[in-house]
């Protein structure tokens, strides 16, 4: 059976015509059934009568994509980008999803469903990905262009190229003449974690504030959002409403891309609570306690339990830092951060041996991870300790030690460490 001869049954049949009312007046059912099977080839007329007669465009007989198969195929994509968030998605079948696209010539829709694969990828998997997403959408409008940026500055960060998708970004947002809220709020929010990953929190602090003002809303409403619009969608392509589906489908496949970027969003909480620790700490501690809700992260843990010690509640503290313990491995580079945090949590509650011990211990597992931060406050704070204690001699030797772990050269006395006071 030929292509057209298939398409045209399936149609037929679709649409509860026989073979004879699909002919009339101007052809006989054996001329159908022969078109159907294969043995004869339509001529134009002919398909432009069967067209008209099944409510399709001639070019669909022929193998161009409807309107309504192009908006099934972004239900598809936009339920596999669901199953996604969820953690249940299968790469499979949305990798399946792209190369039906390409098969139809939808390149829009080819390049989402790349889009969606890099997002969950790892490894050397992730930068194919995103080329095939780049290709697929490099003559689209920015909307759908520009959301391969932040992905492809991910892999430039993973390469420890973090200037060059800086720059990639910031090329982005300022070429960005086209103001679509979903983009504005990817491109803020992946400039806000590239500035953090370098240290740089006043200009992380800076695009966090214009993603958060972007975002509009948790998990559990956007999720609600998408049910209502994916709904709505289903039941206008139902209702043969082509162009109000294509409109719910197009806010289905805003809201998923928005709610991808929780992990992105948690970092620019993150990111505020940093800038104003200082100054509105009960600000930064509503901050992290939002990050860590909306996106759990055992740094932002540890530096909600940091803060929570440093105003006196303890006991918050110690909760933070026992479901961090459980949770960072002791051969993970947090796990120093981790034995800092419980032996300031120990001079807080006036334990000195317990965060002598406690201390000493992160100093050793700062020093093989290279956490040169957390080295250099369990010395300073250790010193304390030891100073509190009339141990100046034990207190110089510690100090000699942590010189000489941070790159020092050994070239002092004791006396003058000793002498720090």
């Amino acid at each position: 059976m030929s292509e057209v001869g298939g398409r045209l049954r399936r149609l037929r049949a679709e649409r509860g015509l026989t073979q004879r009312e699909l002919a009339e007046p101007h052809y006989t059912a054996a001329y159908v059934s022969s078109v159907e099977t294969g043995s004869r080839t339509p001529s134009g007329d002919a398909l432009r009568h069967f067209a008209d007669r099944l409510g399709v465009e001639a070019d669909e007989l022929l193998g161009a994509a409807s309107p309504r198969e192009v908006v099934q195929l972004d239900l598809d994509i936009a339920t596999a980008a669901e199953e996604f968030l969820s953690g249940d998605g299968s790469a499979t079948k949305m990798r399946r999803l792209a190369r039906q696209a390409e098969r139809l010539g939808k390149p829009r829709q080819a390049g989402l469903a790349w889009l969606w694969l890099a997002r969950r990828a790892t490894g050397d998997t992730r930068p194919r990905l995103v080329t095939a997403a780049e290709s697929a959408l490099a003559d689209d409008i920015p909307p759908f262009r520009e959301l391969v940026v932040p992905l492809r500055a991910a892999v430039l960060i993973g390469w420890g190229e973090s200037q060059h998708a800086l720059h990639l970004l910031r090329s982005s947002l300022d070429e960005c003449d086209f103001p679509h809220p979903v983009l504005l709020l990817t491109l803020h929010a992946s400039l806000a974690d590239a500035h953090l990953r370098l240290g740089e929190v006043a200009a992380a602090a800076q695009h966090a504030a214009e993603a958060l003002r972007l975002a509009r809303g948790g998990e559990e409403v956007l999720a609600e959002l998408t049910r209502h619009q994916m709904t709505l969608a289903s039941a206008c392509l139902e209702d043969g409403r082509i162009p109000d589906a294509m409109v719910a489908v197009a806010a289905v496949h805003d809201l998923l891309h928005e709610r991808a970027l929780r992990p992105e969003l948690a970092r620019c909480l993150y990111a505020r609570a940093l800038l104003r620790r200082s100054s509105d700490p009960e600000g930064a501690l509503r901050d992290l306690a939002a990050s860590r809700e909306t996106f759990p992260d055992d740094m932002v843990t540890l530096e909600l339990a940091e803060l929570s010690c440093e105003l006196g509640r303890l006991d918050d503290a110690a909760a933070l830092l026992g479901e961090a313990a459980s949770a960072i491995s002791p051969d993970s580079g947090l796990a120093a951060a981790l034995l800092y945090q419980r032996g300031s949590l120990a001079m807080a509650h006036g334990d000195a041996e317990a965060a002598e011990t406690l201390l000493t211990g992160a100093i050793d597992v700062a020093a093989r991870h290279g956490a040169r931060g957390v080295l250099a406050g369990s010395v300073d704070r250790a010193g304390d300790l030891l100073h509190a204690q009339g141990r100046v001699a034990d207190a110089a030797d510690l100090l000699r030690r942590g010189l000489l772990l941070l790159g020092a050269e050994e070239d002092f006395s004791p006396g003058t460490c000793g002498g720090r006071r």
